[in-house]
């Protein structure tokens, strides 16, 4: 295969100089330059219409896509909506009420627990009383507490 086309190759190269040669002789350059304009202005329209049709086909794509892309889009917002509608409910009557009952319900434990008998309130005050006695002992105990109390 590789030596079929460089035969094929080397043969054009021959008949491309053989033309230059008779070309020359026969004085043909003039007729020549003209076919090779018109040839290159022709593959160079066809070229054009080319890429006008691709650039219409990617225009035409890009239209498609937003019209394929819009509709999911509209789903999408509608979707977070109606999730931010149902949070918004659920925290209104599920979450909000449980957090009111919880902190009367503790808050009222607290003050039944002053009210009636020894509460957080007393136990941090013995606990402060303790530490104190203790720190003073330590003091005492140095020689530090100089008559201080």
């Amino acid at each position: 295969m590789v030596k079929k086309i460089a035969i094929g190759g080397g043969i054009a190269v021959l008949l491309i100089i053989a033309f230059i040669v008779v070309a020359t002789i026969f004085g043909w350059w003039p007729v020549v330059v003209d076919i090779v304009l018109v040839l290159t202005a022709l593959v160079s329209m066809l070229l054009l219409a080319a890429l006008i049709f691709a650039v219409l086909r990617l225009t035409r794509t890009a239209i498609d896509i937003k019209n394929e892309v819009m509709p999911v889009l509209q789903s999408l917002k509608t979707t977070s909506s109606a999730a931010r509608e149902a949070a918004k409910t659920a925290t209104a009557f599920g979450v909000d009420p449980a957090v009111r009952t919880a902190g009367v319900l503790v808050g009222a434990g607290e003050v039944a627990s002053v009210i009636l008998g020894k509460g957080e309130a007393k136990k941090r005050a013995e606990k402060r009383q303790r530490r104190r006695i203790e720190i003073e002992r330590e003091l005492a105990r140095r020689g530090e507490l100089d008559g201080y109390r």
